[in-house]
């Protein structure tokens, strides 16, 4: 007996049936689930987006278990940036599979949308749902949905997704102290490696009124920081009428009711602009944190990625953030091994990085992508090359990183006190996106309430990679 698992296809509107051997999993009259576990992969928007899933299922009566114990339904909220990624996501599958043989298996979020093929193919997950069904993940469970496998899972062409799906949540249910507020969705860019706009479609926004609404919502919760975050941030109201700007939801929030500090998630080199540096300098509770991918160093491997930008542009750019902001920390995605990609291209960017004040990298080795013009270039750099260009940009990073730190060993830092490291220490986040061990030998922070607070910190030197110190009392 086959069922067949029914895909769009996200390149073309034409059904697909795919197979679904069930020979060796019985089709079960099922009781209504009780319990979930939830694994997310990927990017602050998943992470919000979780959030929401988290809500709306305990609202429908589960109760959530970790991962590694036994549930009813495993959910893989799944990333496809990168090959690794979707390794992690089949590897997450599988694991619950082996942890309830019996259990409904959900592949949701990017990976499902991009590979469903593969997933239905090895028998991989009992439910496929991209990035339009998995909100009605709850709904298609409550409405007795749950023979194994799953007959029909229907993955809509993202070209169907033209408006924003607002997802109001009453708090994070993700464990952190900071909450993420996802405000954008989308990429109208089309880089020639990245497959974020096939499986999540274009910008769109959600409108000023909403998301005004929504930080209200989440500083009455309690959170000292909310991170602003998007697939496209910078993007935000282009799509809204009238069009808007990140600048202007900036200055709205600020008249409103706002938390402690406000951080932005990452934002493309074009999208900066003197009047955004001038909002974030003079608005102290906006953290002096730039996060601007640069993907590579060379003109040329630039142009072939369809970057809309040079290296003058962005060395120009993180000089003025620089100047304008001192403090900030200026983080950057970088490249390495995109196709063609010669040992002085390489060199090139590596040289551009020495010459700015990048305060971290993340360093991404390429991987093909289906779908992505990149995948079918020529002269695909050799694995060996590749994992040694990787390396050599970390050791970079890591040493940027210490010498950005280091200026501010002796110097007061508010820190967000995110979790407990060990008896009276504590792990935080400072505005400008610095790890920092807080040690506290006194009453006044001791108890485990400190989580999720802001204090002061004396910076008194290194604790690995991180900074460490002690809370410190401004004077009256």
């Amino acid at each position: 007996m086959h069922a067949a698992i029914i895909v769009k296809a996200m390149a073309a509107h034409v059904i697909k049936e795919i197979p679904y051997p069930v020979d060796e999993i019985a089709e079960i009259s099922r009781p209504a689930p009780a319990t979930f576990a939830i694994e997310t992969l990927g990017c602050k928007v998943n992470q919000y987006e979780t959030s929401y899933l988290i809500e709306t299922l305990i609202r429908a009566g589960l109760k959530q278990v970790p991962f590694r114990e036994q549930a009813d339904v495993y959910i893989v909220h799944s990333c496809a940036v990168t090959a690794k990624a979707g390794f992690q996501s089949r590897q997450l599958l599988r694991r619950a599979r082996r942890a309830n043989p019996g259990a409904l298996i959900v592949a949701a979020g990017c990976y499902a949308q991009l590979d469903s093929e593969r997933i239905a193919r090895e028998q991989l997950a009992t439910h496929i749902l991209g990035n339009s069904e998995k909100f009605d993940l709850a709904s298609l469970l409550s409405n007795g949905n749950r023979s194994a496998p799953c007959d029909v899972a229907k993955i809509a062409c993202t070209g169907s997704c033209p408006e924003f799906t607002n997802l109001p949540v009453s708090k994070m249910h993700t464990g952190r102290t900071r909450a993420m507020l996802k405000i954008q969705d989308g990429c109208d860019s089309f880089c020639s490696y990245c497959v974020v706009p096939l499986v999540r479609g274009r910008c769109r926004s959600l409108g000023r009124a909403e998301t005004l609404d929504q930080m209200e919502r989440l500083v009455e919760a309690g959170y000292e920081e909310i991170v602003l975050t998007g697939i496209h941030l910078g993007q935000w109201g282009r799509d809204l009428d009238p069009p808007q700007s990140l600048s202007k939801l900036l200055r709205a929030i600020d008249s409103r009711p706002h938390p402690p500090r406000l951080r932005l998630s990452s934002l493309e080199p074009m999208e900066i602009d003197d009047e955004l540096i001038g909002l974030i300098s003079s608005l102290s509770w906006i953290c002096p944190h730039f996060h601007i991918p640069l993907q590579s160093g060379d003109s040329e491997i630039l142009n072939r990625m369809r970057r809309p930008y040079d290296p003058s542009h962005y060395s120009g750019l993180v000089t003025r953030i620089h100047g304008a902001v001192p403090d900030a920390a200026i983080g950057a995605d970088v490249m390495v091994g995109f196709p063609g990609e010669t040992e002085r291209q390489f060199e090139n960017t590596c040289e551009l990085i020495e010459s700015l004040p990048i305060s971290y990298l993340h360093v991404f080795p390429y991987s093909p992508r289906p779908g992505t013009p990149a995948a079918g270039f020529s002269e695909q750099v050799r694995s060996d090359v590749l994992k040694r260009r990787a390396a050599a940009l970390k050791e970079l990073g890591a040493r940027k990183k210490r010498e950005f730190r280091q200026q501010f060993v002796g110097k007061i830092l508010e820190v967000l006190i995110e979790k407990k490291l060990g008896l009276e220490l504590w792990e935080g986040l400072s505005g400008n996106y610095i790890n920092t061990a807080v040690r506290t030998d006194n009453g006044d922070h001791s108890s485990d309430s400190l989580a999720g607070s802001i204090i002061f910190v004396r910076i008194t030197g290194f604790r690995g990679e991180d900074l460490q110190g002690e809370p410190h009392r401004p004077r009256p």
